[in-house]
């Protein structure tokens, strides 16, 4: 069984951004479960945390008109989470090519620390203007790395 306390004694020289959640009722299925689309979303809040806590400023990207774009979403779910709860996410950034990034997330339960979902986001950074892939800059790829 994979938990948080196993997972962050690991030697890894990568930045680990960390958030945490509160699941909230309204976020449950018919089976009284976290609905599986509403995982997305936690991973989309931790993932923009992240973002700031790197010191890659979003608004200051989306003034330049410059966004992140998801490619593909690969979720693996492992445990069922359920209200009451709050989740822990970790959060780290693994730079591709010119402006692709691959995005690596696990949503920790965070009253016992077990594995609930593991995710990999691969994605690129878009010029919204020119609706063409952004080359990020060698500065702003440090700032996740």
């Amino acid at each position: 069984m994979n938990t948080f306390e196993k997972e962050k004694v690991s030697e890894n020289p990568i930045k680990l951004f960390t958030n945490v959640l509160k699941v909230r009722w309204v976020d449950l299925d018919e089976n009284g479960h976290v609905n599986n689309g509403v995982y997305q979303s936690y991973f989309d809040e931790a993932r923009r945390a992240a973002f700031e806590d790197s010191g890659l400023d979003m608004n200051d990207l989306r003034k330049r008109h410059i966004g992140p774009v998801i490619l593909k979403a690969e979720l693996d779910y492992k445990a069922e989470l359920k209200y009451p709860e709050n989740v822990k996410l970790t959060t780290r950034f693994e730079a591709q090519k010119g402006s692709r990034v691959l995005v690596v997330q696990d949503l920790y339960r965070e009253s016992d620390g077990v594995l609930i979902c593991s995710a990999k986001f691969y994605g690129l950074f878009m010029d919204l203007k020119r609706m063409r892939p952004y080359k990020v800059s060698d500065e702003e790829a440090s700032k996740l790395s």
